[in-house]
């Protein structure tokens, strides 16, 4: 009997899940979100969980397509508490009508933040509840402050104050009320800056060639397997025989990780790589022989085991809780960043802090005047060590880590960047900052306003394509990205590059195809700009995500293992080395002296672009030539020659004629107008003639 009344029951449980399950494996659930007033609330954030948040629209109403009967749900907006409650439907279509409670306090947050506009502009970056009305109180005396705003509707995207004068200090109140409470800030003091955006780009970039290094992985000078400034130094001859002459560091500061972008102390070196007084050593060495050195500096960021972050993470507000952006009530902690990740992080209190990469990476507060000064002072120690005026010890630049990323914010981001720049050249005027600002054309040519130069990302995908096969008018996108540029600086330094530390090697990209890897490398040191090699790049080294695989040790000896070679084992990577292995024909033994070898030419084509100038000043035409080839002419009005770059796309050889007597370049050949030139497969001629019209079949 117990059997038969179990079975029943079982039976009976199965056909109500079915039942429930029938009615709602679809349907459709509609949300009208409205205040505590009974208005439509437009534009809210409504999300149910494993399914794409949505927003309200003009009558408070947003549609669901509904696959479960049950749902975690949430609504937000700024100036609302939010919402959250979990909802269980019965029906496949519903609709539910959410109260969404306006903020009804006066409050003001942030304040002290501030960004100086220009010389006489000062934007003020307080928040408060959009329905508030603000008034803002300025003067020079903290006694006597006069209304500059009175009962303006605020939409927390900051108040410009202008007519200030540089130099001058100010004192300022805001006060926020609404029908039901006020409140006001106590007088808060500033210093208004002058000379904002006071500065021009140095000339040498324009010539120069670069080279990345990762310090861990290319020589190691002290026999513990990791790279260092002392191997560096030591390998300052093979860096002056390749051609390149000035370099570019990957993070030296102290970091708990192997990459060092999430930095502990700003005023200290990787203790990996070495001392403060060997990486000078280097820096000096470098100098006297004719290479610049940038390094990279990280101030998006800071690493969460830095000493600020530390203090900052305390419930105890102190002088660096504010050197960080922490979640107030105006923020959505379920906001998502560039890559559709988490922005928001928790620590052991109950705040959470922004972080764009990831929480290990909290994000700096530059609205903080403090924070500013603090990473002018940064720049000033690494340009200018000993603050003697001496810049053989310091480094001459810096390449600026996620420059994009700084606040997320146009204008805050921008005149950062501003003042950041003139600090630096108020230092050392010869000083190059190029930051890395990973985004379309359109957005990152604003930052030839505050920077020297951007690297080229859009480019560096093109010549890959290009050689790969793709159809594509180099110049023609050169024409196009250096427009943008114009708009706003026409004294821009293009940074040219194929690939770098965050992307797959040429190597990968290229198939393993050395023809096409010389061939991309022909390209880019003839093009226009100023071109960053990637270390290990002139062997065509291997190398693919994760990114500790893109970072391999540089491979100096045929079996892959020797004095100086790095080991990643040594380290503290998080995956195993795959690509640097012995006998492989990819290492500098190999390569050094041998005809035809990707470093052999990589070393002739820099050896080249060094001796022609015209290169980095002169005016780019393309010119009609054989199919399956892409050619350009070089000229300059203060050169007595032109150069006739041809490369060749294809896989088989070409065989062309000249109008004119002309001397090709990278096989210092000459040749008469009767004579037939081959072009070998994926091969480049650099032809230089003194005619303006030479024809080319």
């Amino acid at each position: 009997m117990k059997k038969k009344i179990l079975l029943f029951l079982l039976i009976a449980t199965i056909f109500l899940l079915t039942a429930c399950n029938d009615q709602l494996t679809e349907g459709k659930l509609s949300i009208k979100v409205k205040n505590q007033f009974d208005e439509s609330v437009e534009q809210a954030k409504v999300s149910l969980d494993g399914l794409n948040a949505k927003q309200s629209n003009a009558e408070g109403v947003i549609t669901f397509n509904i696959t479960k009967p049950d749902y975690e749900l949430k609504i937000s907006k700024v100036g609302y508490d939010t919402l959250t409650k979990k909802i269980v439907l019965r029906e496949k279509e519903s609709t539910l009508v959410l109260e969404l409670k306006k903020k009804d306090t006066a409050v003001i947050v942030d304040e002290k933040e501030y960004i100086d506009i220009d010389d006489k502009t000062v934007k003020f970056l307080f928040k408060t509840n959009p329905y508030n009305k603000v008034s803002f109180y300025l003067g020079e005396d903290s006694n006597n402050l006069t209304v500059k705003e009175q009962n303006i509707d605020y939409d927390n995207e900051g108040l410009e104050i202008s007519n200030l004068k540089a130099g001058k200090t100010y004192y300022y109140k805001i006060e926020a009320k609404n029908n039901e409470d006020s409140t006001s800030t106590e007088v808060i003091t500033f210093k208004k800056l002058g000379n904002t955006n006071n500065w021009e780009a140095p000339d040498w970039p324009r010539k120069a060639v670069f080279y990345e290094i990762f310090v861990r992985s290319f020589y190691d000078g002290n026999n513990d397997g990791v790279g260092d400034f002392v191997g560096l130094k030591e390998k300052i001859p093979y860096l002056k025989d390749l051609g390149v002459d000035a370099l570019w560091l990957m993070p030296i500061n102290s970091s708990p990780s192997y990459h060092s972008y999430d930095v502990v102390d700003y005023y200290d070196t990787n203790e990996d790589y070495g001392t403060i007084e060997e990486f000078q050593e280097f820096l000096r060495a470098a100098h006297e022989n004719g290479i610049k050195v940038i390094m990279d500096l990280v101030i998006n960021h800071t690493g969460d085991k830095h000493p600020w972050f530390k203090a900052a993470s305390k419930e105890e507000e102190n002088k660096y809780t504010d050197y960080y952006v922490w979640r107030d009530q105006f923020d959505d902690i379920y906001e998502k960043g560039p890559w559709g990740q988490m922005v928001w992080h928790k620590v052991s209190t109950p705040e959470y802090y922004y972080g764009t990469f990831w929480s290990g990476m909290p994000d700096l507060n530059l609205r903080n005047h403090k924070v500013r000064e603090e990473m002018k002072k940064i720049a000033k120690f690494w340009l200018d060590p000993n603050q003697d005026g001496d810049f053989s010890d310091g480094v001459d630049g810096f390449r600026l880590d996620a420059a994009l990323h700084i606040d997320e914010d146009g204008d805050v981001t921008h005149n950062w960047w501003q003042e950041f720049n003139s600090a630096v050249k108020k230092v050392n005027p010869e000083a190059f900052l190029v930051g890395e600002n990973w985004t379309e054309t359109d957005k990152m040519a604003q930052f030839f306003e505050d920077l020297d130069a951007s690297f080229n990302f859009s480019l560096a995908d093109q010549i890959i394509r290009m050689v790969n096969g793709e159809p594509r008018d180099i110049l023609g996108d050169i024409e196009y990205i250096h427009n943008r540029y114009s708009r706003y600086s026409k004294d821009f330094i293009d940074a040219t590059f194929l690939r770098n530390h965050d992307q797959n090697r040429v190597a990968h990209d290229l198939v393993e195809n050395k023809e096409k890897m010389k061939l991309a490398s022909s390209l880019l040191l003839t093009l226009p700009g100023t071109p960053f090699l990637y270390y290990g790049e002139e062997l065509g080294q291997m190398g693919a995500k994760p990114d500790d695989n893109i970072r391999e040790p540089f491979d100096w000896y045929a079996d892959a293992a020797g004095e100086g070679m790095t080991i990643m084992a040594k380290s503290n990577f998080y995956n195993k080395m795959k690509y640097t292995e012995a006998n492989d024909g990819i290492s500098l033994e190999e390569q050094k002296g041998v005809e035809g070898s990707v470093f052999e030419h990589y070393k002739e084509m820099i050896k080249i672009r060094k001796e022609n100038p015209i290169f980095s000043t002169g005016n780019y035409e393309k010119i009609d030539t054989p199919a399956r080839t892409y050619s350009y002419r070089v000229s300059g009005t203060d050169q007595e020659y032109n150069l006739y770059v041809i490369h060749n796309l294809s896989s088989d050889k070409k065989i062309i004629s000249v109008s004119s007597d002309v001397i090709e370049l990278i096989n210092d050949s000459k040749y008469k107008a009767s004579d037939s030139i081959e072009l070998k497969a994926y091969g480049t001629l650099i032809l230089k003639v003194k005619d303006n019209n030479l024809v080319i079949n």
